[in-house]
């Protein structure tokens, strides 16, 4: 008897240190720390139980996960969207620690507010406007009919036709440069070939001479042989 009941006073010790350290888990995380140390922001907030030792024994063999309740969903959003608006904030800050070719001010997106910016965004030029509506000259008055008026619209209108004869125009003059060039090559071609004719006769003239003569002292010689 005296060992049974030892037993079970050790194993009721243990279930109430079980249960302790439990709820003391479950408070640190349903504790809010979303905002700055010694604010006082702590609040405790209800959430759902984690652990599977502590659900029902019909809960736990059943292997199916259960749906989170609408209630619990609505408490987890709202604590992500505490802890996001408390925490990101769009800064600008100077681009000193990017190196000197950073330029001067430079906008992020910081999770906290000592992070480096992990976001950055392009910057956007900057056109300044006209303060004051710009000031129109009044100019000469134009008469539609007068010579001068016309003389400028000639100046500036083009017409079909006369596109079409200075385009005839310029390629006739190509044409005629073109064929000037052709003309000039065989000329040239003409005369070189003149020239080596030329050249040809007069070499000519002196070599065969001298040529003949030896061949007749070679036949000569040989018949004295």
């Amino acid at each position: 008897m005296g060992g049974s009941g030892g037993s079970s006073s050790s194993s009721s010790g243990e279930e109430d240190g079980d249960a302790e350290w439990r709820a003391a888990i479950e408070s640190v995380a349903a504790a809010d720390f979303s905002g700055p140390p010694g604010s006082g922001r702590q609040r405790r907030r209800r959430l759902p139980a984690r652990s599977a030792a502590l659900l029902p024994t019909t809960r736990r063999q059943n292997p199916r996960p259960q749906a989170l309740p609408d209630q619990d969903a609505e408490m987890a959003k709202k604590l992500l969207d505490d802890l996001l608006e408390n925490n990101i904030e769009i800064v600008r800050t100077h681009g000193s620690y990017l190196g000197d070719t950073a330029q001067s001010d430079v906008g992020g997106i910081k999770l906290f507010r000592k992070a480096p910016p992990g976001i950055t965004l392009d910057t956007v030029d900057s056109y300044p406007r006209p303060d004051k509506k710009p000031r129109i000259l009044p100019g000469e008055e134009i008469e539609e009919k007068s010579k001068k008026f016309r003389r400028q619209l000639q100046s500036v209108a083009i017409d079909g036709n006369d596109v079409i004869a200075s385009a005839r125009e310029a390629s006739r003059k190509s044409l005629a440069r073109f064929e000037a060039k052709e003309a000039a090559v065989k000329a040239a071609a003409k005369r070189e070939e003149e020239r080596v004719l030329e050249l040809r006769r007069i070499r000519g003239e002196k070599w065969l001479p001298s040529i003949a003569r030896e061949m007749r002292d070679k036949t000569s010689a040989q018949r004295g042989g």
